[in-house]
């Protein structure tokens, strides 16, 4: 299905005029990250794009796909995921974490992952968990 004028003016995402379910959007987010997990970050971030090809508005995607390219070895590329996923979302933890981690890896991003990761040290998740382990290693 083609979208129509008022589908482009009514801001409609490709996932929404195709009926994608949140359900499915998720199963393919988890599909990349288990790909990632196992070293296949080609097969991860192909999988990464095509779900933010028809849904741009998914933050927690977007925060993968800059993991995966942090693990790529793409700086550049992962610093842009993660200030998308900022932008959609800029409360949420995993988001926040994955923005922090990318700007350890890029210069001039260390004392505002720090400060980033300070903030989320205290949050009671597994996202806290990683952020005070990261800031040990960091000797913080």
């Amino acid at each position: 299905m083609l979208p129509t004028n008022e589908d482009v003016t009514e801001g409609r995402t490709l996932a929404e005029l195709q009926g994608m379910t949140e359900e499915l959007g998720g199963a393919i987010a988890e599909l990349a990250a288990g790909e990632a997990a196992c070293g296949n970050l080609e097969a991860a971030r192909v999988l990464l794009e095509g779900l933010l090809v028809t849904n741009p508005r998914d933050a927690l995607a977007w925060a993968l796909l800059a993991q995966v390219e942090r693990w790529r070895g793409e700086p550049t590329t992962a610093l842009l995921a993660a200030e998308a996923a900022r932008s959609l979302d800029p409360e949420d933890p995993q988001v926040r974490l994955a923005r922090a981690e990318v700007l350890l890896a890029v210069a001039e991003g260390d004392g505002e992952a720090r400060h980033e990761l300070e903030q989320l040290r205290g949050e009671g998740s597994e996202v806290g968990r990683r952020a005070a382990s990261l800031l040990r290693a960091l000797g913080s």
